[in-house]
């Protein structure tokens, strides 16, 4: 047979029927434009720079309330940013619940916005956030693909990452 070439195996490309959207800054920009109460969540991966730095101009420019996750809060603390902090498995639980009334006491936020989290962690937390809360989009903006998210950054290498993280937090 003339197509005889092995294919790997590749679970982001067959985790199931609903797959993320492969999205670039402009269309990550659109989805935080569009959402009422947005969130960012930002894990112990983003806690040195550069990317400490493009992920707290990211939370300026859009406004963003930020959890942050293990042990970033310091770092994000230091930064000028005023986040909360939660274990990545509390605040799933918190964003499941379609009554939590948010960071902020304003309601339930539309829009989960994941950096830096540590990759087995944070898929676990967007497949139960994908199957137990129909009331959330959720967007990774992470140097890997998330296939349980609704959008996601494709995988990439370091400088491209960092080039649509500075996109995100300057341009626009």
């Amino acid at each position: 047979m003339a197509n005889d070439r092995v294919i790997p195996w590749q679970p982001t490309v067959i985790a199931g029927p609903k797959q993320a959207l492969l999205v670039t800054p402009e269309t990550a920009e659109l989805m935080i434009k569009k959402a009422k109460r947005p969130l960012l969540i930002l894990g112990p991966l983003v806690k040195e720079d550069p990317v400490l730095s493009l992920a707290t101009g990211i939370a300026k420019k859009w406004d963003l309330p930020v959890v942050t996750t293990a042990d970033a809060y310091k770092a994000f603390k230091e930064k000028g940013l005023e986040p909360t902090a939660y274990g990545v498995v509390e605040i799933v639980n918190l964003l499941k619940d379609p009554e939590w009334s948010g960071l902020k006491g304003e309601g339930q936020h539309d829009l989960v916005i994941f950096l830096g989290c540590v990759y087995y962690i944070g898929s676990q937390g967007l497949s139960t956030l994908k199957h137990f809360a129909p009331h959330l989009k959720t967007l990774t903006i992470c140097k890997f693909f998330h296939s349980n998210a609704d959008a996601s950054f494709p995988n990439m290498k370091d400088e491209e990452w960092f080039n649509y993280l500075e996109k995100m937090g300057t341009g626009g």
